[in-house]
């Protein structure tokens, strides 16, 4: 699977995605709270149709489409154990305002692991010099997104954990359960994928993926100093995904191989 021509369709798809989720994204703290829950669910859906556009142009259907596929089973398998038996995640339990709910999951939760695993999958790639080390990295970006991630959706009454934690009452192993079923997704994607390594050209195909992530890392920094938990939580998902977004745009930036 080798990058697609530069002038694929999908490239302009992304983009104005991209943009569209920007502007949701930016009035997502200003809406009614009776439009909420329906703002979360559009900005999932913008959100994976950007992404899945950006793995289209930068490596076609085939790749895109399948990445996509895995990240939705592998999070949504993941899910419906973590409800039911409290592993990896530790005990929690969803509420019933994000619906359609399957197994006591809603459908938008397994979409949203889709979502993101072209961007955390392409900084492994840009990171990562091995199969293993971009999954290995892959799998630690995916987990740094949810220090941002689950304090915002918490908040908002998505989902509860009846122990409480160390980490706004969230407890520290939910995110090494993150991390697992991560490694679990992107190991298996390095295993069955093969794609090849292929050298960057500093184009925009090459950079929809982590422009993704790093708008990401920026858009949630800000909403919690400004909107959601706080400056403490803002601190902590800036500096846990700047330690993935910040060497991947350097290598982006420098044209090295990803």
């Amino acid at each position: 699977m080798t990058p697609v021509a530069r002038r694929s369709p999908a490239v302009p798809i992304a983009l104005a995605l991209l943009a569209l989720l920007v502007i949701a994204q930016l009035a997502y703290p200003q809406v009614p709270a009776a439009w909420v829950d329906r703002m979360t669910v559009l900005t999932v859906l913008l959100f994976l149709g950007a992404s899945v556009a950006a793995a289209w142009a930068r490596s076609g259907p085939r790749f895109a489409l399948a990445l996509a596929g895995l990240g939705f089973l592998v999070g949504y398998l993941s899910e419906v154990v973590g409800v039911a038996t409290g592993f990896p995640f530790s005990e929690y339990l969803y509420t019933e305002r994000l619906q359609p709910q399957l197994l006591d999951v809603p459908i938008v939760i397994p979409l949203a692991w889709a979502m993101m695993a072209y961007p955390a999958w392409r900084v492994g790639e840009l990171v990562g010099s091995t199969p293993v080390a971009r999954a290995v990295v892959a799998a630690g970006a995916l987990t740094a997104w949810d220090v941002a991630l689950d304090p915002q959706m918490v908040g908002i009454g998505y989902w509860e954990w009846p122990n409480g934690g160390a980490y706004v009452g969230i407890p520290l192993v939910n995110f090494l359960g993150w991390f697992a079923v991560g490694l679990v997704l992107f190991g298996w994607w390095a295993l069955v994928a093969r794609v090849p390594h292929v050298p960057s050209r500093r184009s925009l195909v090459d950079a929809l993926g982590p422009l993704l992530y790093a708008w990401t890392w920026i858009g949630e920094t800000v909403a919690h100093a400004l909107f959601f938990a706080g400056w403490g939580v803002a601190i902590a998902s800036f500096a846990a995904m700047g330690v993935f977004a910040v060497p991947a745009l350097l290598r982006l930036r420098a044209g090295e191989p990803g």
